[in-house]
């Protein structure tokens, strides 16, 4: 972590906590604009007002915050006139739980319906201006439609990170239920139908192991999970939360993603998590990993592009979950995954696999010799592919 890094944490701690805003020299402040935009909290940033002078960023965020929520109040009525049942995700559900709703930054609106509406609530996203961005119903768990000129509406009809084994099973039962225990929520006068508490804290925990076992996750990721734990007493935590997770293999998740919130951002104090602290099941050598790893990738890997190459090295693509074999075993069962996605005939007869590691080989060779693929970088590569495998598997995601 370095000290522009530290100052922007201090920053986010005295926005959504009500710390004291730190010291910042005049020529820190491009360099946390920039970290702050790396990491989506941007928001955070200039809600200390001497900063938001220093960029343009300040207006582009607060009309795209504004147009958010005001097309989440157009989903709810576009749902409701249809009779058709739904729940946001996320964005605005998130942004509830926030000291203001504006700090939290947002970038298009979630929703999920059932899946047999699928194809019927696509059709109403057309009739209002939307056209299919990318994503299939056959294929995948969401639909992005687009809208000129910023408009982005995600159609879910399931969770992103649930995992193919059994445990998955289990929480893909409790998602079924979700859009049935929705509730409506006024949020800057912005009516909407969001997840209940539980469902709320499942999806933000699926979202963010997704992510951070893939590409990356950045601050913002981090700050909705760190709000909404400190909004609950320990008592309706664990009520709610502590036999379920435990049942999914989250619970040591929940705790060590809230005591970063308590030893970098200053949220407050919670005991079912420091509990596990103090009885070593996690270490403040996992804590300061998870930080440094969180800071050092960015919102989706944006600030290094290696954590895409590092993915297929430590998360096993067919069980959705971070891999237990070894990087060279974990890459092979990803290259055949991936012949068996781009090769529908080799799918179909597998002991044609050797042709499709021959043809993707190709391909690699073909990307190096036109400069499309860069060779260097390659043992760096492998070698912080490994130090992320070996701090995920030590979170005991889904065991």
């Amino acid at each position: 972590m370095n000290e522009i890094q530290n100052q922007l944490l201090q920053i986010i701690g005295a926005a959504l906590f009500g710390s004291n805003i730190p010291t910042i020299k005049k020529d820190s402040l491009l360099p946390l604009i920039k970290e702050s935009n790396a990491q989506t909290v941007f928001p955070l940033l200039f809600s200390a007002e001497h900063y938001a002078k220093c960029s343009d960023d300040f207006f582009r965020y607060v009309l795209a915050g504004t147009q958010n929520f005001s097309e989440h109040g157009e989903l709810h009525e576009l749902m409701l006139k249809n009779q058709t049942s739904y729940v946001a995700i996320k964005g605005l559900a998130s942004a509830m739980y926030y000291p203001e709703p504006s700090l939290r930054s947002m970038g298009d609106v979630d929703f999920l319906v059932l899946k047999d509406k699928v194809t019927d609530t696509g059709k109403l996203l057309e009739s209002i201006g939307f056209a299919v961005d990318h994503g299939e119903e056959d294929d995948g768990i969401h639909i992005a439609y687009t809208r000129p000129p910023m408009s982005i509406w995600e159609l879910h009809w399931s969770i992103n990170g649930i995992p193919n084994n059994d445990v998955g099973k289990k929480i893909q039962k409790e998602i079924d239920s979700i859009i049935a225990t929705a509730k409506e929520a006024a949020v800057d006068g912005v009516t909407c139908l969001v997840p209940d508490i539980f469902h709320h804290g499942l999806i933000m925990l699926l979202h963010i192991a997704s992510h951070l076992t893939s590409e990356g996750v950045g601050l913002r990721h981090l700050c909705d999970w760190v709000v909404f734990v400190s909004a609950l007493s320990d008592i309706e935590f664990r009520k709610v939360f502590e036999k379920k997770l435990k049942e999914f293999g989250l619970w040591r998740f929940a705790q060590i993603l809230a005591l970063l919130g308590i030893q970098y951002l200053g949220a407050p104090k919670r005991v079912w998590a420091i509990d596990s602290l103090e009885s070593r099941k996690i270490t403040p050598e996992q804590i300061e990993g998870l930080m440094n790893d969180i800071l050092s990738g960015g919102n989706f890997g944006f600030k290094d592009m290696n954590r895409y190459r590092e993915i297929k090295y430590i998360s096993d693509r067919d069980e959705r979950t971070v891999g237990k074999s070894s990087l060279l075993h974990q890459g092979f069962k990803a290259m055949t995954s991936k012949v068996y996605a781009d090769y529908k005939t080799i799918d179909k007869h597998r002991f044609l696999l050797p042709i499709g590691y021959i043809a993707e080989g190709g391909k690699y060779i073909g990307l190096l010799l036109t400069g499309q693929r860069k060779s260097s970088g390659t043992k760096k590569m492998l070698q912080e592919a490994s130090e992320r495998k070996k701090l995920y598997n030590s979170l005991h995601l889904f065991e």
